[in-house]
């Protein structure tokens, strides 16, 4: 019985674990990350022309649209960017160039909580405020 017990707890922290790994990121649907964003304060937008077109002239293929969010009240501030690829593999391939693009709009602050992320299809950056409120 002893067994079985550590068994069962074991399988439970590793369930706990993957769960927590798959909350950390925002929503897999863009509309579901533009309507949690508004539901949380931020003003946001999705857009599928202006944003997809400047990164595929930078050499960032396979972009479907761009979600942002930007929260400027006080106390909860914050701000994230979700850039939704075609495939996996498209977000694989523009994750460098991505990376030093989400980089470079963080450079005025030191000791941010930016964080720059990729998970499936897409990537995103942004502080944690942001970031929660796009799940």
């Amino acid at each position: 019985m002893k067994k079985f017990a550590k068994i069962m707890a074991l399988m439970l922290v590793v369930a706990m674990g993957v769960a927590m790994l798959v909350a950390c990121a925002p929503a897999s649907d863009p509309e579901k990350a533009l309507s949690a964003l508004k539901e949380n304060g931020y003003t946001a937008i999705k857009d599928t022309r202006g944003i997809p077109a400047a990164l595929l002239l930078l050499g960032v293929n396979g972009v479907e649209c761009v979600v942002s969010g930007t929260n400027g009240t006080e106390g909860k501030e914050g701000h994230v960017t979700i850039v939704y690829f075609s495939s996996k593999d498209a977000a694989n391939s523009a994750w460098e160039s991505v990376q030093k693009y989400a980089k470079s709009e963080d450079k005025e602050s030191e000791d941010s909580d930016w964080e720059i992320k990729k998970s499936g299809k897409m990537i995103y950056w942004g502080d944690s405020n942001g970031i929660k409120s796009a799940r």
